[in-house]
């Protein structure tokens, strides 16, 4: 894996740069920064969807079923301790997807890296320098 390198730009703004690619991270305005990108908790919600709109649009797309998936996902933060407490994901197939293939692809997108992170958490090592 490539490293990800997190840099303070202003306020709560933060630069995030791997692979040679960049993009912003805040806060909303009213959570105290100046809404200039995602959010922590929105990039999350943003990874476990792009994760499953990936896998299931190449398994549409191995098995000959046109048209374009769409994810849509709602986030629902808890407190004690803050976190995001629930994640509603809805993913819409294209019309050609026969019904009989729906359960097949909702577990298929249950396997995507992301899911299977939240379902088994990684060791996360916080060192400060």
């Amino acid at each position: 894996m490539d490293l990800i390198s997190v840099t303070r730009r202003s306020g709560l703004e933060f630069g995030v740069r791997v692979r040679g690619h960049d993009f912003t991270v805040d806060m909303s305005v009213q959570d105290g920064g100046g809404d200039a990108g995602l959010s922590p908790a929105e990039l999350t919600g943003g990874a476990l969807g792009a994760c499953v709109a990936m896998m299931v649009q190449s398994y549409c797309d191995r098995h000959g079923y046109e048209g374009d998936v769409e994810v849509n996902l709602t986030l629902e933060l808890a407190d004690s301790p803050k976190r995001i407490g629930a994640i509603v994901v809805d993913v819409e197939l294209p019309e050609s997807v026969p019904e009989e293939r729906k359960d097949a692809i909702r577990r298929m997108a249950e396997k995507c890296p992301i899911h299977e992170t939240f379902r088994h958490p990684p060791r996360v090592d916080i060192e400060v320098e």
